[in-house]
């Protein structure tokens, strides 16, 4: 489990908010695109563990700047993997908040 100050809520709730809008900020288009066409294998337990530890050190940096430097460093299936479990987060924000259902 991580702690987060109030800054560090405040920040991921904003990212939230606009990846709902369409506003992708930390994220190239392209790298979403290109998640999002390729067909790949579920991730193990093990991998989907490792891919939270990214997600935990993104949410820990200060400034987008940093946040998108740290990604750009990460190797491409990690970071592919960091876009979906990202993208499943602001899914189930989007589910969570919305009382009107079909």
């Amino acid at each position: 489990m991580i702690t987060v100050s109030q800054e560090q809520l405040t920040t991921v709730e904003y990212l939230i908010k606009q990846s709902a809008q369409g506003n992708h900020i930390l994220f190239d288009i392209d790298v979403v695109r290109k998640v999002f066409s390729n067909q790949t294998l579920p991730m193990s337990e093990a991998e989907a563990r490792e891919i939270e530890k990214h997600i935990e050190k993104l949410i820990t940096l200060e400034g987008y700047d940093r946040q998108k430097a740290y990604l750009s460093c990460l190797p491409e299936t990690d970071l592919y993997r960091v876009v979906k479990i990202y993208f499943n987060i602001v899914e189930n924000n989007l589910f969570e908040t919305n009382r009107i259902r079909h």
